[in-house]
């Protein structure tokens, strides 16, 4: 689906050229419901998360909101809007407690003209969300809903490092990220629930048989 880096930024840096980024940064803890960066508005960071997980959001100009991405750690956001001076096209809340380094932009840009390493792991990490991106298109033109929701929770639900606890998020959310209504969703997860692929408790969700999801989702 496009929603979950398959590569952190800062795991594709050398440790070395990690630990510099990050102490050039200022440590700062948000709460979850925080809002971290403003679609519309031009800042002169970027956040590099160490811990905790957030949602990056887009409004569009018909009032619908969609969830682009899902961000946790090892993730930088905001760096788009620091390399090009315009403003951010998202805006990134965090959906639990989360720790993160404000580095600002001199101190980015410095720190990409010192590092070459990293301004490789950059492009690489752009390539590969615009490739994420991509996929995640032609999903939501061809793909039924619950095809579409199916790929969305196989995603969200694999193990490491990585493993998001997004499948908490309430059915609005899930929605977003697959374009299409909260009633559709509702419906959908019902039939997966009568089948006996997951099991959901308030806005948990618990996947019972990955195979037969994995199956329904066609991967």
């Amino acid at each position: 689906m496009g929603i979950l880096a398959r590569e952190p930024l800062l795991s594709g840096l050398p440790p070395a050229d990690r630990a510099a980024l990050l102490a050039v940064g200022t440590r700062r803890h948000f709460d979850a419901a925080d809002r971290l960066i403003q679609q519309g508005v031009t800042d002169d960071f970027v956040l590099a998360i160490s811990g905790g997980w957030a949602a990056v959001r887009a409004d569009a100009a018909n009032g619908r909101a969609f969830l682009l991405a899902l961000c946790g750690p090892g993730d930088v956001v905001g760096e788009l809007s620091v390399l090009d001076g315009g403003p951010h096209n998202a805006t990134v809340i965090a959906l639990t407690p989360l720790e993160a380094h404000v580095v600002s932009s001199a101190c980015f840009h410095r720190f990409l003209a010192n590092h070459s390493a990293a301004g490789v792991a950059l492009l690489r990490g752009m390539a590969l969300r615009l490739r994420a991106i991509d996929a995640h298109s032609r999903d939501l033109a061809t793909l039924p809903v619950a095809q579409r929701l199916a790929r969305l929770l196989v995603t969200l639900d694999q193990d490491g490092p990585r493993r998001t606890p997004a499948v908490r998020l309430p059915q609005q959310e899930l929605a977003a990220a697959i374009g299409a209504t909260r009633e559709s969703v509702a419906k959908c997860l019902a039939a997966l629930r009568s089948r006996g692929v997951l099991v959901t408790a308030g806005r948990q969700i618990t996947v019972v048989d990955r195979a037969a999801l994995a199956a329904i989702a066609e991967l």
